[in-house]
């Protein structure tokens, strides 16, 4: 989600570490592992309803497109077949 490679979360846990203090450290990392755990499902959430949202008017653009290449289709073999009547 975040692209956050080794060193980096290295370094963020030794800021942490000189900033908090051992003591509370894992106090503090309990806390934001809960609000990223939170913010993780918000969005997850939020993907899902856009996409069932967003589903049924992909499959009626679908059929749209999948009619119009039919009809496309059947006109060309008319357009074919008029030629050879000439």
């Amino acid at each position: 989600m975040f692209d956050i490679g080794f060193w980096e979360l290295f370094l963020i846990f030794m800021l942490l570490l000189f900033v908090v203090g051992p003591e509370k450290l894992p106090v503090v990392a309990g806390f934001l592992g809960r609000w990223f755990g939170k913010l993780q499902r918000y969005f997850f959430e939020l993907k899902d309803s856009i996409q069932s949202e967003t589903s049924s008017t992909t499959e009626e653009v679908n059929k749209i497109i999948n009619d119009q290449k039919n009809h496309i289709d059947n006109l060309e073999k008319e357009i074919d077949k008029a030629k050879e009547d000439k």
